[in-house]
């Protein structure tokens, strides 16, 4: 009896999958015409876009300037070809966003110590480095200063660096990144500095002091940080026109170097090294530092726009299109600025134009089909990432849609094609059911999922699909991956090169190398992503227990497995 009950459910399983394979295909044309769709995915096409956009006469495409605004119409212009219906709350492709620019006035920046009754002039450049203000053009705030570890309270880890220490009306002194005992997620969550930013003022700061640890050190030399002095910072404004995480309670915000760093503990209670140490152990281990700093500064404000560029594929199901999967890719890069060369044009061939040329081409495979997928899909080029993903989080706050409608955010982000590769990376995946449907489409493409190589780097905090996660969307970060198809490659190296030789430098432009196969192979895995998402019968949900699902979504999120409660999840 048990044999046959068992026989029975098997086979109702099958024809459920058979009939949802069904209507998955028809909801497409069939699976011949996906298959279409997808052959025709062409790295011509996507070299054109590339080619234009990372063009020197798009000026490196910086939010803001006349270069972005040409590249935005181009990305705009592409999308009416395609026949995506313009999706901004105006009735067109542009959702335009007001911002308050800061550029640091380099002469007016000063930061001095007092201890031990003597005062201490630190030197700009060499010492320490400082960002233009959103509160007061000029600031200048003198208290005392306070060692406050990484910055960072995780309840869920029993971890406080707060506690025992008042921060109110002082300095505070911060470590970068977060606890290397954290795991990985919290690390990465708890790394951000706007997260440190808010913190500090729900408790009271009136100043920042950021001091790179080892780790971070090693990551980017002091010289290549310091280049980007005098650029301009961005934060958007809300209705009340105030700037949004301006933080204008914070007087004054600097970054030391190692050399600036020795300088600030050298009168302190603890030494740089033990503190080093403390942190690298774990140990939350603030302190007052008995002394007293100054810091002060002068900013050129001004106001800008700078669009997000949106089009809409409307979905085929009745009762599903007002469901939406926003797909994204950032179309700004970091413009005009000092370089080591005499080229001072940053024109983000690989960052981020590559992307968005991958973004267009999923956007014409899925607008072939003879039947739209079953759900909606918002493209989104999103401005202002590289000012700290403003765009994105602009349009997150602001959805053109309604929030609680956008089911996930897919998001591609500098996609590194200089070898062939033979995997794919999907930051994030693994935190919600979108690891599935990701991993069916890349092994469709003879691909494999290959493991964040770089934890520290936080990369899936420091992409648009974090500005989703904090809304509780399930998300994730596409990427080439660092396998090589041809043994005479090493593709971990040409990673690796790319991030230390041409990431935001001139040298980011159309004549690196690229490789046509990868290139069709990761855009028809994202097509395929795309059209698994929009298909399924049920919406991504963040895994049980997930630490972003918990923290950010738990509406969408998939019950315990003992809890007797069965969710349909896509597969």
């Amino acid at each position: 009896m048990l044999k046959q009950f068992c026989t029975a459910i098997a086979l109702a399983g099958a024809l459920g999958a058979c009939e949802q394979g069904q209507t998955d295909s028809a909801a497409n044309g069939g699976d011949a015409a996906e298959a279409t769709a997808a052959a025709a995915i062409s790295a011509g096409r996507m070299r054109a876009h590339i080619e234009f956009l990372a063009d020197d006469l798009m000026e490196g495409r910086e939010a803001g300037t006349r270069g972005y605004d040409l590249a935005a119409k181009y990305v705009a212009s592409q999308m009416k070809l395609l026949g995506l219906e313009p999706a901004a709350s105006g009735g067109g492709y542009f959702q335009p966003i007001q911002f308050m620019t800061s550029r640091l006035d380099e002469g007016s920046a000063s930061l001095s110590i007092i201890g031990n009754g003597e005062a201490q002039q630190f030197v700009f450049k060499e010492d320490f480095i400082a960002r233009g203000g959103y509160g007061a053009a000029s600031t200048s705030v003198t208290a005392p200063l306070v060692f406050v570890g990484y910055g960072v309270t995780a309840p869920e880890l029993e971890y406080d660096d707060f506690e025992g220490v008042d921060a109110a009306g002082k300095i505070a002194v911060v470590l970068s990144g977060a606890p290397p005992t954290f795991p990985t997620d919290q690390r990465a969550y708890y790394s951000s500095g706007v997260g440190k930013g808010e913190r500090l003022t729900d408790q009271g700061a009136v100043g920042i002091i950021f001091v790179r640890t080892p780790v971070d050190e090693k990551r980017y030399a002091w010289e290549r940080i310091t280049l980007g002095v005098g650029s301009k910072g961005m934060r958007w404004l809300q209705p009340d026109g105030n700037p949004w995480n301006g933080f204008t309670n914070l007087q004054g915000s600097v970054l030391l170097s190692r050399p600036g760093a020795e300088k600030l503990f050298a009168d302190a209670p603890q030494t740089l090294e033990n503190v080093f140490l403390k942190a690298e152990a774990g140990e939350s281990n603030s302190f007052a530092m008995e002394i007293s700093a100054t810091l002060a500064q002068s900013s050129e404000q001004t106001r800008v726009e700078s669009a997000n560029v949106i089009g809409l594929l409307k979905g085929s199901d009745p009762e599903l299109r007002s469901e939406y999967v926003v797909f994204t890719a950032h179309l700004d890069h970091i413009g005009i600025r000092p370089s080591k060369t005499d080229d001072k044009i940053h024109n983000g061939a690989y960052d981020n134009a590559t992307g968005v040329a991958i973004m267009l081409e999923t956007a014409r495979a899925l607008a072939s089909l003879p039947v739209p997928p079953r759900r909606s899909i918002l493209f989104l080029a999103v401005t202002a990432e590289e000012k700290g993903l403003l765009g994105s989080e602009y349009f997150a706050r602001n959805p053109t849609v309604p929030v609680d409608s956008i089911v996930a955010n897919v998001n591609i982000d500098m996609p590194i094609m200089t070898f062939p590769f033979s995997d794919v990376m999907a930051f994030g995946a693994e935190h919600s059911s979108l690891e599935k449907i990701v991993r069916s489409a890349a092994e469709s493409e003879g691909l494999t999922l290959s493991p964040d190589p770089f934890p520290e780097e936080t990369i899936f905090i420091r992409s648009d699909q974090f500005s989703f996660i904090k809304e509780g969307i399930p998300a994730v970060l596409l990427s080439a991956g660092y396998n090589s198809t041809d043994p005479e490659i090493d593709g971990m190296e040409r990673l690796t090169h790319f991030l230390k030789t041409d990431y935001h430098e001139p040298s980011d432009e159309y004549e690196l190398p690229f490789y046509d196969d990868s290139a069709e192979k990761l855009a028809r895995a994202t097509f395929r992503i795309c059209l698994g998402i929009a298909n399924a019968d049920a919406p991504p949900t963040w895994n049980a227990g997930d630490f972003f699902g918990n923290k950010f979504g738990p509406d969408r999120m998939a019950p315990e497995p003992d809890s007797g409660i069965y969710t349909a999840t896509p597969e």
